[in-house]
Protein backbone atom coordinates (compact mmCIF):
# COMPACT_ATOMS: atom_id res chain seq x y z
CA UNK A 1 0.00 0.00 0.00
CA UNK A 2 2.96 2.64 0.70
CA UNK A 3 4.86 1.87 -2.69
CA UNK A 4 1.26 2.46 -4.53
CA UNK A 5 1.39 6.14 -2.41
CA UNK A 6 4.73 6.29 -3.14
CA UNK A 7 4.30 5.79 -7.04
CA UNK A 8 1.40 7.67 -7.19
CA UNK A 9 2.83 11.04 -5.75
CA UNK A 10 5.85 10.45 -7.86
CA UNK A 11 3.31 10.33 -10.85
CA UNK A 12 1.36 13.30 -9.97
CA UNK A 13 4.72 15.29 -9.45
CA UNK A 14 5.81 14.57 -13.02
CA UNK A 15 2.36 15.33 -14.29
CA UNK A 16 2.59 18.98 -12.72
CA UNK A 17 6.20 19.32 -13.29
CA UNK A 18 4.95 18.77 -17.43
CA UNK A 19 2.09 21.11 -16.48
CA UNK A 20 4.01 23.51 -15.27
CA UNK A 21 6.91 23.93 -18.13
CA UNK A 22 4.25 24.73 -20.98
CA UNK A 23 3.46 27.61 -19.04
CA UNK A 24 4.66 30.76 -20.67
CA UNK A 25 8.23 31.62 -19.26
CA UNK A 26 10.59 34.75 -19.26
CA UNK A 27 13.85 35.31 -18.49
CA UNK A 28 12.53 36.05 -14.96
CA UNK A 29 10.78 33.06 -14.56
CA UNK A 30 6.49 32.08 -15.33
CA UNK A 31 4.74 35.02 -15.04
CA UNK A 32 1.46 33.55 -13.06
CA UNK A 33 1.57 34.36 -9.76
CA UNK A 34 0.10 31.47 -8.45
CA UNK A 35 1.94 28.97 -10.27
CA UNK A 36 4.79 31.02 -8.43
CA UNK A 37 3.56 29.52 -4.88
CA UNK A 38 4.48 25.89 -6.19
CA UNK A 39 7.51 26.65 -7.69
CA UNK A 40 9.77 25.54 -4.70
CA UNK A 41 8.12 21.94 -5.48
CA UNK A 42 10.04 22.00 -8.58
CA UNK A 43 13.99 21.50 -8.89
CA UNK A 44 16.29 24.22 -10.52
CA UNK A 45 18.91 23.13 -12.10
CA UNK A 46 20.39 26.41 -12.49
CA UNK A 47 23.96 25.40 -10.64
CA UNK A 48 24.81 23.70 -13.93
CA UNK A 49 24.47 27.91 -15.93
CA UNK A 50 27.33 30.39 -15.93
CA UNK A 51 27.98 32.41 -13.01
CA UNK A 52 26.31 35.46 -13.21
CA UNK A 53 26.56 38.64 -11.66
CA UNK A 54 24.88 39.03 -7.98
CA UNK A 55 23.08 42.22 -6.48
CA UNK A 56 24.39 43.06 -2.98
CA UNK A 57 23.11 45.63 -0.45
CA UNK A 58 26.10 47.82 0.40
CA UNK A 59 26.25 50.43 3.66
CA UNK A 60 28.41 53.10 5.00
CA UNK A 61 28.05 54.91 7.98
CA UNK A 62 29.18 57.08 10.90
CA UNK A 63 28.18 57.78 14.24
CA UNK A 64 29.24 61.92 14.31
CA UNK A 65 29.40 64.53 11.79
CA UNK A 66 32.89 65.06 12.34
CA UNK A 67 33.50 61.76 10.96
CA UNK A 68 34.04 60.50 7.75
CA UNK A 69 32.29 57.27 6.51
CA UNK A 70 33.53 54.22 6.43
CA UNK A 71 34.33 52.42 3.08
CA UNK A 72 31.24 50.91 1.48
CA UNK A 73 30.72 47.00 3.12
CA UNK A 74 28.21 44.83 1.97
CA UNK A 75 25.13 44.25 4.43
CA UNK A 76 24.99 40.86 5.26
CA UNK A 77 27.95 38.35 4.63
CA UNK A 78 27.29 34.48 4.68
CA UNK A 79 28.46 33.04 7.68
CA UNK A 80 30.41 30.48 8.54
CA UNK A 81 28.46 26.88 8.61
CA UNK A 82 28.51 25.41 11.92
CA UNK A 83 26.64 22.06 13.23
CA UNK A 84 24.07 24.13 15.35
CA UNK A 85 23.15 26.00 12.08
CA UNK A 86 22.49 22.79 10.86
CA UNK A 87 19.42 22.61 12.36
CA UNK A 88 18.22 26.28 13.06
CA UNK A 89 20.03 28.93 10.94
CA UNK A 90 18.36 32.20 11.82
CA UNK A 91 21.17 34.37 10.13
CA UNK A 92 21.29 32.65 7.01
CA UNK A 93 17.25 32.26 6.89
CA UNK A 94 17.11 36.41 7.32
CA UNK A 95 20.31 36.46 4.47
CA UNK A 96 18.28 34.85 2.36
CA UNK A 97 14.71 36.58 2.91
CA UNK A 98 17.10 39.80 2.07
CA UNK A 99 18.07 38.37 -1.11
CA UNK A 100 14.66 37.36 -1.85
CA UNK A 101 13.80 41.44 -0.91
CA UNK A 102 16.85 42.36 -3.25
CA UNK A 103 14.86 40.55 -6.14
CA UNK A 104 11.52 42.65 -5.43
CA UNK A 105 13.13 45.79 -5.07
CA UNK A 106 14.96 44.89 -8.62
CA UNK A 107 11.72 44.36 -10.42
CA UNK A 108 9.62 47.50 -8.85
CA UNK A 109 13.04 49.38 -10.13
CA UNK A 110 12.48 48.31 -13.70
CA UNK A 111 8.65 48.66 -13.10
CA UNK A 112 8.51 52.01 -11.21
CA UNK A 113 7.14 55.11 -13.27
CA UNK A 114 8.21 58.46 -12.66
CA UNK A 115 4.80 59.76 -10.88
CA UNK A 116 5.77 59.30 -7.58
CA UNK A 117 9.45 59.47 -6.13
CA UNK A 118 10.66 55.51 -5.83
CA UNK A 119 11.32 56.50 -1.89
CA UNK A 120 7.69 56.36 -1.34
CA UNK A 121 7.38 53.17 -2.87
CA UNK A 122 6.62 50.03 -0.09
CA UNK A 123 9.49 48.25 -1.82
CA UNK A 124 12.15 51.23 -0.99
CA UNK A 125 10.69 51.71 2.90
CA UNK A 126 11.18 47.69 3.50
CA UNK A 127 14.38 48.15 2.40
CA UNK A 128 15.29 51.35 4.39
CA UNK A 129 13.79 49.12 7.30
CA UNK A 130 16.14 46.07 6.38
CA UNK A 131 19.53 47.85 6.61
CA UNK A 132 18.33 50.30 9.79
CA UNK A 133 17.35 47.02 11.78
CA UNK A 134 21.04 45.74 10.95
CA UNK A 135 22.86 48.91 11.35
CA UNK A 136 21.38 49.19 14.97
CA UNK A 137 22.85 46.01 16.07
CA UNK A 138 26.12 47.48 14.93
CA UNK A 139 25.82 50.83 16.14
CA UNK A 140 24.30 52.09 19.77
CA UNK A 141 24.22 55.93 19.79
CA UNK A 142 22.65 57.90 16.74
CA UNK A 143 24.47 57.28 13.58
CA UNK A 144 24.00 58.50 10.13
CA UNK A 145 23.77 56.01 7.01
CA UNK A 146 23.67 55.30 3.42
CA UNK A 147 23.01 52.27 1.12
CA UNK A 148 23.37 50.95 -2.32
CA UNK A 149 22.19 48.55 -4.54
CA UNK A 150 25.06 47.43 -6.71
CA UNK A 151 26.07 44.33 -9.16
CA UNK A 152 28.89 42.83 -8.20
CA UNK A 153 31.16 40.34 -10.30
CA UNK A 154 32.15 36.93 -9.18
CA UNK A 155 35.37 38.35 -7.94
CA UNK A 156 33.39 40.60 -5.87
CA UNK A 157 34.28 43.57 -6.91
CA UNK A 158 31.58 46.54 -7.80
CA UNK A 159 30.68 46.90 -11.29
CA UNK A 160 27.43 48.99 -11.01
CA UNK A 161 25.20 51.21 -9.01
CA UNK A 162 21.88 50.34 -9.22
CA UNK A 163 20.19 52.60 -6.87
CA UNK A 164 21.95 54.75 -4.16
CA UNK A 165 19.95 56.01 -1.43
CA UNK A 166 20.13 59.56 0.39
CA UNK A 167 21.96 59.62 3.41
CA UNK A 168 19.70 58.89 6.91
CA UNK A 169 19.97 60.00 10.54
CA UNK A 170 18.65 57.30 13.68
CA UNK A 171 18.91 56.95 16.44
CA UNK A 172 19.49 53.36 18.06
CA UNK A 173 17.51 51.65 20.28
CA UNK A 174 19.26 49.26 23.54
Amino acid sequence: MNSLIALLCVLIYFVLLIAFSLFKKTSQGIENKYINLIKPLIPSWKFYDDFEETRLLFFRAKVSDEETFSEWAPLYQTPRPTFPTLFVNNQGNLILAAQSHIQTLIHDIGEHNDQTAFQDTLTYKITKNLVSYALRKKYNDHFIYQFKLSSVSDKAEIMEDILVSPLYEEEASA
